[in-house]
């Protein structure tokens, strides 16, 4: 399967995508914010098993082929980066995926452009953009490769200076009524998932009508071993909206 990858100008700062399947109009478009270090490539297989669907990875600032200036990592900053890719595609009705720390941009998003949105996907994450404490960039370095790549081979220094040093606590929580289309809320059943049992009921009292998926086999990360069960879970739900 074939896909296009692009470049968006964003203020000068030049943002990274993949698409597939761009001239398939029958279907809802999906759009992937990834997690904290990842890249679009890491979601080719996903977008492959996808397919038949448009489907689209933005890579955010500092990562991957996106450019990584010296500032700009804020909150803001990256939901920009969101709004600059699905304005240049001139995408008017999508489903919208975050994984990670990527489902605070998403959400930030979301709050934003809710009339656009036929779906929110929230891969293991609880609705907070957190404050990155002082020593995380040591931390963070320190940790083993995420899915095969070392974080040296997917995050400048830069970028990851500024993510620390220009984060801030956001909670999301009291803003999520405000999110009227279908929810898909999934969760890692493994020791080492991020979103607890408790921030999945703080979502359902937020989001009543949003379904919740417990990938028993799998941690944080929702992708392995088994890749086909997000791609099942993925695909019901969209096909559910459709």
């Amino acid at each position: 399967m074939e896909y296009s990858e692009y470049r968006v100008d964003h203020n000068g700062t030049k943002i990274h995508y993949l698409e597939i399947n761009s001239h398939l109009k029958e279907t809802t478009p999906l759009v992937i914010v990834p997690g904290l270090s990842e890249s679009a490539e890491d979601y080719i297989s996903v977008l492959e098993k996808l397919a038949p669907r448009h489907c689209v990875v933005i890579t955010l600032r500092g990562r991957g082929k996106s450019d990584s200036p010296k500032t700009g990592y804020t909150l803001e900053d990256h939901i920009a980066d969101i709004d600059s890719v699905i304005t240049h595609l001139k995408l008017n009705e999508y489903v919208l995926m975050g994984f990670s720390r990527g489902v605070s941009y998403a959400i930030g998003y979301a709050l934003q452009n809710t009339k656009a949105l036929k779906g929110l996907i929230i891969g293991d994450y609880p609705a907070v953009h957190t404050q990155l404490p002082e020593g995380w960039v040591y931390f963070f370095s320190s940790l083993p490769p995420w899915r095969g790549k070392a974080l040296k081979q997917r995050m400048s220094k830069d970028a990851l200076r500024g993510l620390q040093q220009e984060s801030y606590l956001v909670p999301f929580w009291d803003e999520l009524s405000k999110i009227k289309c279908p929810v898909l809320i999934i969760r890692g059943g493994k020791l080492g998932a991020v979103l607890s049992e408790d921030d999945v009921k703080k979502y359902q009292d937020k989001i009543p009508h949003a379904q919740v998926e417990v990938f028993v086999g799998h941690d944080h990360n929702l992708f392995e071993p088994d890749e086909e069960t997000f791609i099942q879970t993925t695909e019901l739900f969209m096909e559910g909206i459709e």
